[in-house]
């Protein structure tokens, strides 16, 4: 953990970094932005995104597969063994209710 820095939402303390919260049974370790637990919290209700592959939230500032879909439509899982079933071949970062940071890797 590192020294006290300051929520860039709401200008708090936050004591120590990571931010660290539960959200809906996930856990959640936060560096970067310095969000206080209040704004996280708020953040994580305001901006997660539904798993295509298990239906959990998926909080902002996390990993993501895309996954395409019909009509241009983009559809997002957990980067994790259970729900990714893209491989890495296609993720990028969920922020603040948008994707950042696409990569599509091209098959060889």
């Amino acid at each position: 953990m590192s020294r006290p820095a300051e929520c860039v939402e709401c200008e708090a303390s936050v004591p120590a970094l990571p931010t660290v919260m539960e959200y809906e049974g996930q856990e959640i370790y936060l560096f970067h932005p310095v969000l206080c637990a209040a704004c996280l919290l708020e953040m994580c209700r305001r901006f997660s995104v539904e798993c295509a592959n298990c239906g959990g939230a998926i909080p902002p500032f996390s990993q993501v597969g895309v996954l395409k879909a019909g009509a241009g439509q983009t559809r997002f899982v957990h980067m994790t063994a259970v729900c990714s079933s893209v491989g890495s071949a296609f993720h990028g970062y969920w922020g603040k209710g948008r994707l950042l940071n696409y990569v599509q890797v091209e098959a060889c």
